[in-house]
């Protein structure tokens, strides 16, 4: 017998017997190549779907995959509780008004998410996706961070708002009437920002992304950073950044002078019916006398647009000088004063004025 190698087998001649029956080896010996382990096997990812897994706060160390509900599902779940920490909802989820509500996943995809008047509600979920977001008169509301992404609008009107300093993607942004916002961020991107009202809002974060307008009417804000040229809205009326905060070098005169009456109405707003009467006059159609001196009815008219009709009066206490806006058919300093306490010219007969 013998044995020939060939490609890593042992091939062997048969063997012969006494008999000459021919008996071949059982096995082939197996050389070292033969005894290598076969290659290791790459592992092929598992998508489970395109909603990605999300890890949870009170486990990091395990995802969990978001639940898709309905919105009547999901309303039904957040009542219930605990609160998952994702949710995925086919619809609009309206919990307007829902005084149980407390919380929201951190996790959140929905068409429309709505919580409206809901009073204890305490925080956005840190991580939203949405067409839109309205969140209007939430007082325990006071702080949104996270990241919010919004293709339509985010209404936080009247809501109890501190500081907001999310990453924030939207076409609007109206926070009217947050008087205590005080804090606007650098992670804001929008196209129309409205903060009417924010009396305590002075400044916007130089790294806020504002594209188109600027809703100021009423607001602590006194300049823009140089990085935003949205133009400038006061109460919807287009305006000059000499109107929006230096108000103290316009002059009645270019109220009076302005043709359009919208605008002249702003324009009148922001330098304040005592300075506008103070520089333009007015034609006196009544005066008398009350307890804290001579009063004036006066009249001053507008191209466009009805005249303007008010009465200056004196405080008996501080001696400041008044000017109160009344109805243009209004031709006593009396009936004046009377209609600005809500009364007839007879019923207003007061014992002591202070």
């Amino acid at each position: 017998m013998f044995r020939v190698q060939s490609g890593g087998r042992v091939i062997a001649r048969p063997q012969r017997t006494e008999r000459g029956t021919e008996v071949r080896d059982a096995a082939p010996v197996p050389t070292a190549a033969a005894v290598l382990p076969p290659p290791a096997v790459q592992p092929v990812p598992v998508r489970y779907s395109s909603l990605p897994p999300v890890v949870t706060a009170s486990a990091p160390s395990r995802t969990t995959l978001p639940q898709t509900v309905s919105p009547d599902e999901a309303r039904e779940l957040l009542r219930r509780g605990p609160v998952p920490a994702a949710l995925s909802v086919t619809g609009p989820l309206n919990l307007s008004g829902a005084a149980w509500l407390r919380a929201l996943p951190d996790w959140l995809r929905c068409t429309v998410l709505t919580v409206d008047d809901c009073p204890n509600l305490s925080a956005l979920p840190t991580d939203l996706h949405a067409e839109r977001l309205s969140a209007r008169r939430t007082p325990a509301l006071q702080e949104i961070d996270g990241r919010l992404s919004v293709r339509d609008s985010v209404n936080l009107n009247g809501s109890g708002v501190r500081v907001l300093n999310a990453d924030l993607r939207a076409t609007r942004l109206s926070l009217a009437g947050c008087r205590d916002l005080r804090v606007l961020g650098g992670g804001v991107s929008v196209a129309h920002l409205d903060v009417s009202g924010c009396a305590t809002l002075t400044a916007i974060h130089p790294d806020s992304h504002l594209t188109q307008t600027l809703e100021l009417a009423g607001s602590g804000l006194t300049a823009l950073p140089p990085s935003i040229r949205a133009g400038l809205r006061w109460s919807g009326v287009p305006v000059d950044a000499r109107f929006a905060f230096a108000p103290e070098t316009l002059t009645g005169h270019e109220v009076l002078n302005t043709r359009n009456a919208q605008r002249r109405r702003v324009l009148l707003d922001r330098i304040g019916l005592d300075r506008f009467l103070q520089d333009v006059g007015g034609l006196i159609l009544h005066r008398d006398r009350d307890a804290g001196g001579e009063r004036q009815l006066v009249h001053v008219p507008f191209d466009n647009d009805e005249p303007l009709v008010a009465v200056l009066v004196r405080c008996p206490s501080t001696g400041g000088r008044y000017a109160l806006r009344v109805p243009p058919q209004i031709r006593t300093c009396a009936a004046a004063v009377a209609w600005t306490a809500g009364l007839e010219p007879g019923d207003y007969q007061p014992v002591r004025e202070a």
